[in-house]
C-alpha cells in the first residue's frame, strides 16, 4: 500500500451515521448547497472528516456548502460513501423529474433469482410429502 493510499484510509477515522431521511425533506431543499449541507449534516461527521475523505480543499468544501461551488460528478460516489446517504444525487434527480433507483448487479439478480427457485422447490416437496403420508396412511 502507498502512502497516499495509507493518509486516505486514516483520513476518515469514523464511519457515518446511516440515517433515513424523508424523501420529501430531501426534495424540499431549496438549492444544491442546501441538500450537500443536509448530506453532511445527517452523516454525523465534521466537515474536516469529510473533505480529508475527499481530498479537496477546505476553502473548496466551504464553498460547495455556500453555494459558491459544485462538487465535482466524479467525486459524487466518493461522496455519498463517505456520508453514507445519497441525498445529494437525490436532490439532483429530482429537479430533473427524476428518483433514484437502486441497480442490482447480474449476481444479486441471479441470487435472487435462485432464491426464488428453491422457496418454490420447497414448496413443491412439502406438497410432495404431504401427498405421499396420505397414500402411506390410506
Amino acid at each position: 500500500m502507498t502512502q497516499l493510499e495509507d493518509q486516505h484510509e486514516l483520513a476518515l477515522a469514523r464511519a457515518p451515521q446511516r440515517s433515513a431521511v424523508p424523501l420529501e425533506m430531501i426534495r424540499a431543499q431549496r438549492t444544491a448547497a442546501a441538500a450537500f449541507t443536509l448530506a453532511c449534516s445527517v452523516s454525523g461527521l465534521e466537515d474536516k472528516e469529510i473533505y480529508l475523505a475527499l481530498e479537496i480543499d477546505a476553502g473548496y468544501f466551504s464553498n460547495i456548502k455556500k453555494g459558491k461551488a459544485t462538487l465535482q460528478a466524479d467525486l459524487v460516489a466518493h461522496f455519498c460513501e463517505v456520508v453514507g446517504n445519497t441525498i445529494y444525487p437525490e436532490w439532483g434527480a429530482f429537479q430533473v423529474g427524476c428518483t433514484l433507483v437502486m441497480v442490482k448487479t447480474e449476481a444479486e439478480r441471479r441470487a435472487e433469482l435462485a432464491e426464488q427457485r428453491a422457496i418454490a422447490a420447497e414448496a413443491e416437496n412439502r406438497l410432495m410429502r404431504q401427498l405421499l403420508q396420505g397414500r402411506a396412511t390410506a
